[in-house]
């Protein structure tokens, strides 16, 4: 399972030969598994002419004798030439691609970790509640926890009818409602000490508009301002049913949040305050350590330049390097050498799909300062 560690081991690697990187769709409610092979066989094919032969035939053998197809997607990074290898079954599908370069291709990893890297979905009743822990898809970790039992008294009878059209509410509505604060506040108290060990970086709730309201009056602000949307489910759903809700709340939160994030990039950048845009200013920003998040818009490519002694990128042909004096030479994608770099230092990178005006400028970056 892809975790935040890898991602930043795959942004270090970088190869004097070439990396042959592939992303497979393998969906099985999309394609048979023959159509994917026949997917693959293709897309080998296309960069068959850059590609060390070693590589595309250990990609061919583990997808015909070792890959399980139990994932919707994956990624393998190989060259062969330097004996690296590494592999990642992913829960959620990918855009299919072969690349070619001297470093992984990551991009699409960084973006469907922010989509999905890490997140808790909190199920809550009035009597306990029950946690799950996801990452990049799959089910890391579940804990919960069991209250005492409030009584689920039949309408019209006992001390719930007494309580309705203004009449008193009997000592048994009372206890069962203390009962049931207790209950709740005992589930966001166990919420807190998981998400705090587990580090998510969204929370999800689920269970009835009231329950979950009061829910949320005992979580700390620090975590009530995580959770980013809540929907009906009963406690005994599968895990898998539960995930693949709160993917699709993800997905709508993520698409909205991104094109926020765009907006602020162009304003920032039209006012010349802490952001930039195009391949060159932003390329300049990655170099001087300023980025505190790299928004590319979905599909972006671009070729540029890299001093082979101090890293240097840029857009322009250079025939030295202005920092280090050494060799300039062309690189095939800037834009991949950027993200690598920003995911090197912890900055986030972001990518947007389907923004008009994003999409005329490329790239761009939110900057520290």
């Amino acid at each position: 399972m892809l975790n935040r560690t890898d991602l930043s081991e795959l942004a270090q690697y970088r190869s004097e030969g070439a990396v042959l990187t592939l992303y497979l769709n393998t969906d099985p409610t999309q394609r048979t598994t023959d159509e994917y092979k026949l997917a693959l066989r293709q897309l080998l094919k296309e960069v068959e002419s850059q590609a060390a032969p070693a590589d595309i035939e250990a990609i061919e053998r583990f997808i015909d004798l070792e890959y399980d197809w139990k994932g919707r997607g994956i990624a393998v990074f190989s060259c062969t030439e330097d004996d690296y290898w590494r592999q990642y079954t992913l829960a959620v599908p990918v855009e299919s691609r072969a690349i070619v370069s001297d470093k992984p291709y990551i991009t699409p990893l960084a973006g469907l970790w922010n989509t999905y890297g890490r997140f808790v979905v909190a199920m809550v009743d009035r009597q306990g509640a029950r946690l799950l822990l996801f990452q990049m898809g799959e089910l890391l970790r579940e804990e919960g926890m069991v209250g005492e039992e409030v009584r689920r008294l039949k309408k019209g009878r006992g001390s719930a009818a007494a309580g309705r059209r203004g009449g008193a509410v009997g000592p048994s509505a009372r206890r069962d409602e203390e009962v049931a604060s207790r209950n709740l506040k005992e589930a966001a108290e166990l919420t807190v000490a998981f998400c705090e060990a587990h580090r998510p970086r969204n929370l999800l709730l689920a269970g009835t508009d009231t329950t979950l309201a009061q829910f949320k009056n005992h979580l700390p602000r620090v975590w009530a301002d995580r959770v980013i949307g809540a929907f009906s489910a009963d406690m005994n759903e599968g895990a898998n049913e539960v995930g693949e809700r709160a993917f699709n709340i993800l997905e709508q939160v993520e698409t909205e949040r991104q094109m926020a994030l765009a907006d602020a990039v162009i304003t920032a950048a039209a006012k010349g305050s802490n952001g930039v845009v195009r391949l060159g200013d932003t390329l300049g920003a990655v170099h001087e350590g300023r980025v505190q998040a790299l928004v590319v818009s979905h599909g972006y490519r671009a070729p540029g330049y890299r001093c082979t002694g101090c890293g240097y990128i840029t857009d322009q042909a250079l025939k030295e390097c202005p920092f280090c004096g050494g060799e300039v030479a062309e690189i095939s994608n800037a834009v991949e050498v950027a993200v690598a770099n920003v995911l090197e230092l912890g900055a986030r990178v972001e990518i947007v799909d389907g923004h008009e005006a994003f999409d005329q400028v490329g790239i761009g970056a939110l900057l520290r300062y």
